[in-house]
């Protein structure tokens, strides 16, 4: 889950009939793209932890909060690249306001459209952590851990949708940084 702006609500996380917009370009250099990464990454922990919070399904809860592991299990794997690329791992004390603001709205959404607008979001990350792994070989598996995180959260979220509620976090509990 990650980098909305602040203007962004939970229903309008995506629009079906454009698909979801990019969220970086081509010129993009690698601490951009690793800040936006990572943020994305602060973003999502904050996000599904308060979405947690206000949800009264204790099953919905336990999920939540298991994605929100995800996403810090994810950001801490991945804090080395940013060491490495001297990039800082401090969270944005914006990304935090607005993973808040995003939680709050969430509660004025079904969990179809929550899910819904988590699984777009996701579309737009993979190919922000793809390009990661093109434009820099030597991080190649912190980029591949970033789409695999992202891949088994918007599995999860095309599962929960089609009513596979029992099995929807295989994909989340299957990946090697969640044992």
């Amino acid at each position: 889950m990650h980098g909305l702006s602040n203007g962004d609500s939970v229903a309008a996380m995506s629009d079906a009939d454009t698909g979801p917009a990019p969220i970086f370009s081509a010129d993009d250099g690698m601490e951009k793209l690793w800040e936006q990464a990572y943020q994305g990454e602060v973003l999502g922990e904050t996000f599904f932890s308060g979405v947690a919070d206000r949800l009264d399904d204790a099953e919905q809860v336990r999920k939540m909060r298991v994605l929100a592991e995800l996403e810090r299990r994810t950001k801490e794997a991945v804090a080395p690249a940013l060491t490495r690329a001297g990039v800082s791992t401090e969270p944005d004390a914006e990304m935090m306001s607005l993973a808040e603001a995003l939680a709050t709205d969430s509660a004025n959404h079904s969990w179809g459209d929550l899910m819904a607008s988590i699984g777009t979001v996701t579309d737009q990350f993979i190919p922000l952590y793809q390009r990661i792994g093109e434009l820099d070989p030597s991080e190649l598996e912190a980029a591949d851990l970033l789409v695999a995180h992202e891949v088994a959260l918007r599995d999860f979220t095309r599962a929960e949708l089609a009513g596979d509620v029992g099995t929807s976090l295989d994909p989340v509990h299957a990946l090697g940084h969640m044992h």
